[in-house]
């Protein structure tokens, strides 16, 4: 046996290599965009993004990829329609309960307000969808202040909370990192321990107010810590 210090270097690396592989713990990011992928122009809903719930009719500005300074984002824009789209995926929150994401408002609906159901639209909407038929809806609202929480629709097979997360059109034009601890929020929301994420949606509504919105989304991911 060759003594530990006449080790050629090589060995040393490749040993280095094997322990930080076998010691490697499960993933600590899940990413949710892949905008980098697509080309400017309208995003492909037949691909890992549709359209949810499916609709026969077509959107009046169906949602694009955009090139915003150095990097292409989704641009979703609506007028007197909502706007879902929403990409499968299946997220233990448990093990990635962060939820970071990017959006810019371009226009809100005008009078839109969660806590007024004939009124309530978004310019930006961030779904969680987990098994069990239970969401949580990050929002930019109108009008409601941060810290709302609706619960619009408690009757349905669906039950939903909305979060207002940012409000008013003060910081129209800016992009904002978001950050939310999802397992804690539907622990405290729905005071059970939460099942696996299934989709994550985003959305953007003026059909209730028959208005306009326009709203950009960059990254979007789940992280561990």
């Amino acid at each position: 046996m060759i003594p530990a210090h006449r080790c050629p270097a090589r060995a040393w690396l490749v040993l280095a290599v094997v322990v930080l592989t076998l010691g490697a713990g499960p993933t600590s990011t899940v990413r949710v965009d892949n905008w980098h992928a697509y080309p400017v122009g309208p995003l492909d809903l037949d691909a890992e993004w549709r359209r949810y719930p499916p609709r026969p009719s077509a959107f009046k500005r169906p949602p694009a990829i955009v090139q915003d300074e150095d990097r292409r984002v989704v641009q979703l824009a609506t007028e007197g329609e909502a706007m879902r789209i929403g990409r499968s995926l299946t997220i233990d929150v448990a093990r990635t309960p962060w939820l970071t994401w990017e959006w810019k408002a371009l226009v809100l609906p005008e009078g839109g307000d969660v806590r007024r159901p004939r009124l309530n639209d978004q310019a930006g909407r961030v779904m969680v969808v987990f098994e069990g038929m239970k969401g949580i809806q990050y929002i930019w609202d109108t009008t409601a202040p941060v810290g709302t929480e609706a619960r619009p629709d408690e009757l349905e097979i669906f039950q939903r909370v909305l979060v207002v997360v940012r409000s008013g059109p003060r910081e129209i034009g800016q992009w904002f990192r978001e950050r939310r601890n999802v397992y804690e929020d539907y622990r405290r929301l729905f005071e059970e321990t939460p099942p696996p994420v299934k989709l994550v949606g985003l959305e953007s509504h003026s059909n209730d107010t028959r208005t306009r919105t326009a709203v950009r989304f960059g990254g979007l991911r789940f992280d561990a810590r």
